[in-house]
Parts: C-alpha cells; structure tokens; sequence
C-alpha cells in the first residue's frame, strides 16, 4: 500500500485570507480533502517539505496543524484515497481540454470577422498560455499518470494548431500575399 502525508489544520475564521491561502496551497500541491481540515497527499520528500512549510505559515497565522505520515488500513481505503486522486486529475484535465475547445472557438470567431489586429493575436496567444500552464499544473499533480491526459494534450495541441494557421492568416491579410 501507499503511504501518505496527511495534514489537518484549523485556522481562525477571520480573517479570511490565512483560510484561503491555505486551501490555495493545498490545490495547488495536488492534496485531496478527505474531511473537514484533513488533506492527502502522496508521501514523497517534496510533499513533506511543503506541508512542513504550510503548517508553519498556519500557526505564524495564528492556527493550528499537525502533519504526519499514514498507511491505510485497508485496501478499500487506499482505493478511496486513490479514487479522489484520480476525480480531482479528471477535473484538471476536463478543464484543460474546455480552455483549449473554447480557445479554438474564439478563434474561429475572429477568423470569421477576419480579425487580425495584432492586439487580438496578442490576446490569443496569451490564452494559449493559459492554457498551457493549466495543462502543466495538472500534469505536475497527476501522481498516477492518468489517461485522461492524452485528451487534454490533444486538445491543446489542436488549440495551438489552430492559432498557427490563424496567425499565418493574420500574416497574410497584413502583407496581402
């Protein structure tokens, strides 16, 4: 079975910026909430020295955190575990594959009003960035390397296709070739 890192913490109500910054953090780590102020995540020494790192910035704010290491007991629970994991990485990788649909579709617009200022395919290009960091972000988090992220890589790689022939497009209009 896998071990885990486990941290739960509570932090005053007010105000609500140690609350957030800590749910923050946890997300962008990867963790999984199994409760209440309890979060998973894989046992690995990068793990451990971020949430060592939290549960300092928790107290400094005046909260409370304990973190510790855990083996589940038994092989249902480790699929529970696991099953959340994979839920959130789904969730990631769906994100990431509507971003880059929605991009190609806001390029279809422009391309139909026939679109090229440079201001536009300067905002297209930074949406592909988005999208790009979001599709990095899930892949750094995806301990179990899960299908799903071949459909969010094909989606991003269609978005950037995409943009290309528009920009060869916009290329085009501006030197009339």
């Amino acid at each position: 079975m896998t071990d885990w890192l486990l941290i739960s913490y509570h932090v005053p109500t007010n105000p609500s910026a140690l609350r957030v910054a800590t749910w923050r953090a946890l997300k962008q780590l990867g963790a999984v909430s199994l409760g209440d102020g309890l979060y998973a995540l894989p046992a690995t020494d990068p793990h451990r020295e971020s949430l060592l790192h939290l549960a300092d910035r928790i107290a400094e704010g005046g909260g409370s955190a304990i973190s510790f290491n855990a083996t589940p007991l038994t092989e249902a629970d480790e699929r529970a575990i696991q099953q959340k994991f994979e839920a959130a990485r789904y969730d990631e990788y769906r994100q990431v594959a509507k971003s880059a649909h929605k991009l190609i579709e806001h390029i279809d617009r422009e391309e139909e009003s026939r679109d090229y200022r440079f201001a536009e395919v300067d905002s297209l290009e930074e949406e592909l960035n988005k999208v790009r960091r979001q599709f990095e972000r899930a892949v750094s988090r995806d301990f179990a390397g899960l299908g799903l992220r071949e459909e969010a890589q094909a989606a991003l790689v269609a978005a950037e296709q995409r943009l290309h022939l528009y920009l060869d497009n916009a290329y085009r209009e501006e030197n009339r070739e």
